[in-house]
């Protein structure tokens, strides 16, 4: 199977080679369209801990894009318990054959990633409705041997709705949208690398995000017998 890192390998990358470096995607949406994303986060729902900082970062982004609608056929409670669990979503990953990057649970609903050459980052689900999930992310991450290291925030929003298909079985429809903040002066470097092709890799990325969770939660529902063999055969190193 190929490589398939963890949705915070794919939020790393983007924080590191398009958010903190995606100024000119930014740039080419107008303030109208960055408005009317930033209306679709449910700001005032938001604990007052981090509300302040989820906001500055939809209002101000470095680099906002959206994946496509998806729907799949699931268990819903499954998925979410994924939402909630990114750690056992890799782990599954792992024992179906994928490469994926590790996930530490840090306590009190906060995960987190880290690595030799100095990057880290955590996030935490800082909104959890029928309707919406939002992860509020910080960290550094060092886009490449030969770059320093980004520090960056991040917003996660995803807005999904239960709805059943033509034979009656539950579904999911979801999309996800990114919010990614940096000042790093790499993030300049980092444009002028990637170039028009910033825009469409942040895409690629996010949509990625999605299909760690859907395809992992069909996969599920479709193969029942398949999952309990699963969970019961031992992490594979």
């Amino acid at each position: 199977m190929q490589r398939l890192p963890s949705w915070t390998g794919w939020l790393c990358a983007a924080a590191c080679m398009l958010g903190a470096g995606a100024g000119k995607a930014c740039a080419e949406e107008t303030s109208s369209s960055r408005a009317a994303a930033a209306t679709s986060v449910p700001l005032d729902d938001l604990p007052k801990g981090v509300h302040e900082s989820v906001r500055a970062v939809v209002e101000h982004p470095t680099l906002h894009t959206s994946g496509p609608t998806e729907s799949f056929t699931c268990k819903p409670a499954q998925y979410y318990d994924f939402l909630e669990h990114p750690d056992r979503a890799v782990a599954l990953w792992r024992k179906l054959g994928a490469k994926c990057l590790s996930i530490s649970d840090r306590g009190k609903g906060r995960f987190g990633w880290a690595d030799e050459h100095g990057s880290d980052v955590h996030w935490d689900m800082v909104l959890s409705s029928p309707k919406t999930r939002i992860w509020y992310s910080e960290g550094q991450v060092r886009p490449n041997a030969w770059l320093p290291t980004v520090s960056f925030q991040a917003v996660v929003v995803l807005h999904l709705t239960e709805t059943k298909d033509a034979d009656g079985r539950p579904m999911v429809r979801h999309q996800a949208e990114l919010f990614i903040h940096s000042d790093s002066k790499t993030a300049a470097l980092a444009a002028r690398l990637l170039g028009p092709s910033a825009p469409r890799m942040a895409e690629n990325y996010i949509t990625q995000i999605q299909t760690f969770f859907s395809a992992l939660s069909w996969y599920c529902n479709e193969h029942p017998e398949a999952l309990e063999r699963l969970e019961k055969d031992k992490q594979p190193k």
